[in-house]
């Protein structure tokens, strides 16, 4: 009697020992991950599983307008925000992961203050294009070798700029901080900041990578913008 007892009692135990090993192993995959605008991530990497695993599942953005995903799971920020990734299988409908991506912006509140200004003292009577440009000559400086490495580095490098000079830069900083700067350069200093290279104008999109040189007038210029040339 005892052993039937004992031997039941081990069954109960097995068969819910099993019961909850697969409740758990059914649970989605939670985890978070945060990149930056413009920027990607892949998500096999993410969940630390083999590349070819992502074909199995059908991969969807709660807010594709801040992050996108490619079926093949590439994640990519768009705007800052926050959109979670979830991976289903194809073959049972399940969910598998879903993984928090919070989408971050590349610059901080004094980068953008001092892009801005230097656009609006630049180009603050061209169209968004020009505007736009400008600050794509100066995030494309920073890239470069021949030029210092960092934003205000590049704006501030002696004889480079003449609102640096002539002290129209400032007014800009205090315009900026009075509330009253022209939106469309704080957006402009908003797309270029986070890596933007593109300019529409005159019915078409240029990508403007590896153009470090804009004025009036530019011996060998590739683009001209209103009234601005570019090389």
């Amino acid at each position: 009697m005892k052993i039937k007892i004992f031997s039941f009692m081990l069954l109960l135990f097995i068969c819910t020992a099993g019961t909850f090993t697969i409740k758990a192993d059914n649970q989605p995959i939670t985890t978070n991950k945060s990149i930056k605008v413009n920027k990607s991530t892949k998500l096999y990497k993410v969940l630390k599983v083999k590349k070819s695993t992502m074909k199995n599942y059908t991969i969807t953005s709660s807010k594709p307008k801040v992050a996108s995903v490619s079926s093949t799971g590439v994640v990519k920020g768009l705007k800052k925000g926050s959109s979670t990734i979830r991976l289903t299988s194809k073959s049972t409908g399940a969910v598998y992961a879903n993984i928090k991506i919070k989408v971050k912006n590349r610059y901080n509140k004094s980068e953008l203050k001092l892009m801005s200004s230097i656009i609006y003292s630049e180009a603050n009577g061209e169209c968004f294009a020009g505007k736009k440009a400008v600050g794509i000559v100066i995030m494309n400086r920073i890239k470069s070798k021949s030029f210092p490495s960092s934003l205000s580095g590049v704006i501030y490098q002696p004889y480079q700029f003449g609102p640096v000079r002539n002290g129209s830069l400032n007014r800009s900083l205090s315009l900026y901080d009075s509330g009253k700067m022209n939106k469309d350069c704080i957006s402009a200093a908003k797309l270029t900041l986070n890596g933007d290279k593109n300019v529409k104008y005159g019915n078409r999109t240029i990508n403007m990578t590896g153009y470090l040189f804009f004025s009036g007038y530019v011996s060998g210029a590739r683009l001209t913008i209103q009234n601005h040339q570019f090389k």
